[in-house]
């Protein structure tokens, strides 16, 4: 091959690359923002990395820019789920497409799920609704709410208000749930009862045990049982933290009845321990009794060995042991121990007496042969356990 057509060859691929450099930076300029070319001292290899990394970050870019633009509402989207058979899942997806809608556009998005003819269908859809709305603006969400002459279907309003609203901004949900409130003062508990319920569903316990503390006398006896209970059964010890932290004594004790209802059904172990620190008080033998009757009812073995354990607590720990004592689900041989482990004469024979009552409509002759040898009954229980006894012997068949 001679050198002319060497020549002719390398110009031909020169002019080639030459006009596809020039589209491409004509094409560029159309479409991209301007490179600028920085000098360094990078190698092969970091080159490559920053190049996949400007890959990586605009192929992210573009993902999230498909996402949002997949949260937006779309009226073709609702219409072809509304030509679907209605299932739940085309039902929850007209949902969640209808809050998107709300969020911009609330009366429509009203309108369109009250045109529902399923009933069924249109109370989700405006719950739906009605939570993309308070995403935006609480204020004017609560107050559709509030218009609803049906009580049950204003609370069931209010709980999908406030808990679009505490997604969005907490301290905004708490704020229009207080003007809310003041402005139907009537209504204030439900109200603040469906917010507190929101916070402590989105985490915000002592956003929530403080709304309750800081509420009037009335509010207080209906709200602190609830944020506090809340936030006991996921963090109890947080929860009794705030507990101690409330000065008012009498506010302190409705707030320590709403942990322990709480911690009873979580780790009523850790709270029957947790009440055995605490002084004594009229109020503690009820409270060990509600964490014990929970215990023995998940771990009778470790619950009734712990009550030998803590003998010391006196009166509180013997109230305990009767609650739990007297379940129907406890095995008569842990009933009876933890019967006679009390220390009160009265209590432990009136326990006791409860016990082989309903032990004698199971297995009458052992009943009746523990009658025989326990020494732990009064008189007055002795006689009428023995005439219960005597009645079940009469009726109860041959064998």
């Amino acid at each position: 091959m001679n050198s002319k057509s060497n020549n002719a060859r390398t110009g031909v691929v020169l002019l080639c690359l030459g006009l596809c450099f020039a589209l491409g930076f004509i094409t560029g300029k159309k479409s991209a923002r301007p490179i600028h070319i920085v000098q360094t001292s990078a190698g092969p290899a970091t080159i490559v990395t920053n190049i996949v990394t400007v890959v990586q970050k605009v192929s992210t870019a573009e993902n999230n820019a498909s996402t949002v633009a997949s949260e937006k509402w779309s009226e073709p989207e609702w219409q072809r789920l509304l030509a679907l058979p209605a299932t739940l899942d085309r039902n929850a997806k007209l949902a969640d497409l209808l809050e998107k809608l709300a969020a911009v556009d609330p009366a429509r998005a009203m309108a369109l799920a009250q045109a529902q003819g399923n009933l069924e269908l249109r109370n989700e859809l405006v719950l739906s609704a009605l939570h993309g709305w308070a995403r935006k603006s609480p204020t004017d969400a609560a107050n559709w709410a509030m218009a609803l002459p049906d009580s049950g279907n204003r609370d069931a309003a209010l709980s999908s208000v406030f808990a679009g609203a505490v997604a969005a901004d907490p301290n905004a949900a708490i704020a229009a749930g207080q003007k809310l409130m003041q402005q139907n003062p009537g209504d204030a508990i439900s109200c603040g009862s469906r917010l507190i319920d929101a916070l402590c569903d989105s985490g915000n316990f002592s956003a929530a045990a403080a709304l309750a503390v800081n509420g009037s006398s009335d509010q207080q006896s209906a709200w602190l049982g609830e944020a506090f209970s809340k936030w006991a059964s996921f963090q109890p010890d947080a929860a009794a933290q705030a507990v101690q932290a409330i000065d008012d004594p009498q506010v302190r004790n409705q707030a320590l009845h709403g942990l322990v209802g709480g911690w009873a059904e979580a780790d009523p172990a850790g709270l029957a321990q947790y009440l055995g620190q605490l002084p004594s008080s009229a109020d503690r033998g009820q409270m060990l009794g509600q964490a014990l009757k929970s215990w023995v009812q998940s771990d009778p073995l470790a619950a009734a060995d712990w009550m030998d354990k803590n003998s010391n607590l006196g009166p509180d720990i013997d109230q305990g042991a009767a609650q739990a004592a007297t379940l129907e689900s406890v095995p008569t041989d842990i009933a009876i121990g933890l019967a006679e482990g009390i220390s009160d004469p009265q209590l432990r024979s009136t326990t006791l007496a409860s016990v082989l009552r309903d032990w004698a409509y199971n297995n009458l002759p052992a009943a009746q042969n523990y009658l025989q040898t326990t020494t732990d009954l009064s008189p007055a229980d002795r006689k009428q356990l023995s005439e219960v006894m005597a009645d079940l012997a009469r009726t109860s068949p041959t064998p």
